[in-house]
């Protein structure tokens, strides 16, 4: 198949899709071998590096997203949405996840002290985060970020996140360093 009809046939594609698709799936669909589709995918991906959308690659899933360079703009118009839709609790948990995953419910709530179950399956019907089972026991699901969310902060990838340390550095906890009276 021609190169440029096959980048343009997995455009319309993840255009269309309100997910991230797999090359896998790409790979079905189009009748091509999946290193094919990778291929396309980096040519795209290297090709639309200045332009508003450009491809996402997480974990051999595709999706369209828009430029980080212009993330303060988008920051701009779904912030207050993103904002309003989420809790205080949401917002704690979702800061967790993104910085312990691949992470366990119960690692998240010692993190927390609550359970965070119901606020875990909010986060899950938003995809925000998805959950995946633990390759060490089948009875655990570890939790981690989704596409979805790199969109909503405007990143390309999950290590652009702030440094935890660097965040956390100048924060004292109520009765830090206090001895009991």
């Amino acid at each position: 198949m021609d190169p440029t009809k096959l980048k343009s046939q997995i455009l319309s594609i993840l255009f269309v899709s309100a997910k991230p698709v797999t090359v896998k799936e790409l790979a079905g669909i189009l009748e091509m071998e999946p290193e094919a589709i990778k291929q396309a995918a980096a040519e795209i991906a290297a090709g639309n590096v200045d332009s508003g959308i450009v491809l996402l690659v997480h974990d051999d899933r595709l999706q369209l997203s828009t430029n980080p360079d212009n993330s303060s703009i988008v920051k701009r118009f779904l912030s207050a949405e993103l904002r309003e839709k989420l809790t205080d609790a949401a917002l704690e948990t979702l800061a967790v996840v993104a910085y312990r995953q691949p992470v366990s419910r119960a690692e998240i709530e010692n993190i927390r002290g609550i359970n965070s179950q119901y606020i875990l399956r909010q986060l899950l019907i938003r995809g925000l985060i998805e959950k995946e089972e633990s390759p060490t026991d089948r009875r655990v699901h570890l939790y981690k970020t989704t596409l979805e969310l790199l969109q909503h902060l405007g990143l390309m990838n999950i290590s652009e996140l702030p440094d935890f340390e660097e965040l956390t550095k100048n924060i004292q906890l109520p009765n830090a360093g206090k001895s009991s009276e």
